[in-house]
């Protein structure tokens, strides 16, 4: 009789313990689908802000006469929270330094690049004197942009920078020549920072629709010639 209850015990540890095991998988389960569901979500909303940052800078380069300042950092977007350089909070935590993020787009390094390491020849970077040097355009907190009714929580930056197919050896200045090829493009480059190190970013072409001295009929606007999400954290 002893033996028989020894063993009936035993079973019911053994089918508590199981039981116990898989309820407890069954609640892990459940929160790791909430928790990768909240994640794409969130990467989601992040591509979708930096979307909007092109958009953003397109209608603010419309504006600007002189793509040439912009090009050489002495036009800002409409959309800025300070001075372009420095330590910025995220949202939910974190930080980010513009002028360590803008130093890895130019020469793949946190600190100061030299003119030498910006022209140096890469997979990336594949045009010599004529490598893209980016400039911060627009920056700040999605929250306090007064055109979006539900912004993301995260921080956009926007940079704007020459194109690269030009071949004049100004890469802070647009091709003065109306024939040449890039005359009136410049690429843009917008990245979504986030919560716990999460980002997305986008880069497309800009082009003047009416550049210049085309006429008085000519309406001035910007075309959105190329668009691609960017899978790597430095181009």
């Amino acid at each position: 009789m002893n033996d028989q209850r020894g063993i009936a015990l035993i079973l019911v540890i053994l089918v508590t313990t199981f039981l116990s095991t898989l309820g407890l998988g069954l609640v892990m389960a459940v929160f790791m689908d909430r928790l990768a569901t909240g994640n794409m979500s969130g990467s989601v909303a992040m591509l979708y802000a930096a979307d909007a940052g092109i958009e953003l800078a397109a209608r603010d380069m419309a504006n600007v006469a002189d793509w040439d300042a912009a090009l050489a950092g002495g036009e800002l977007a409409t959309f800025t929270d300070g001075a372009p350089a420095g330590v910025r909070a995220l949202p939910g935590g974190g930080e980010v330094d513009l002028s360590a993020a803008t130093n890895l787009l130019n020469c793949g390094r946190s600190t100061n690049c030299t003119a030498a390491e910006m022209n140096a020849n890469s997979k990336e970077r594949p045009w010599g004197t004529n490598n893209p040097r980016w400039q911060l355009f627009a920056f700040g907190p999605m929250a306090e942009f007064p055109e979006f009714a539900r912004p993301a929580p995260c921080y956009l930056v926007v940079w704007i920078a020459d194109d690269g197919r030009e071949q004049d050896g100004e890469p802070l200045a647009d091709e003065p020549d109306g024939e040449a090829p890039g005359h009136g493009i410049v690429r843009v480059r917008a990245e979504a920072f986030g919560f716990a190190g999460g980002r997305r970013a986008v880069e497309a072409e800009l082009a003047r629709v009416c550049p210049a001295g085309e006429g008085a009929g000519c309406r001035p606007g910007i075309r959105v010639q190329s668009w691609q999400e960017l899978r790597q954290s430095v181009p």
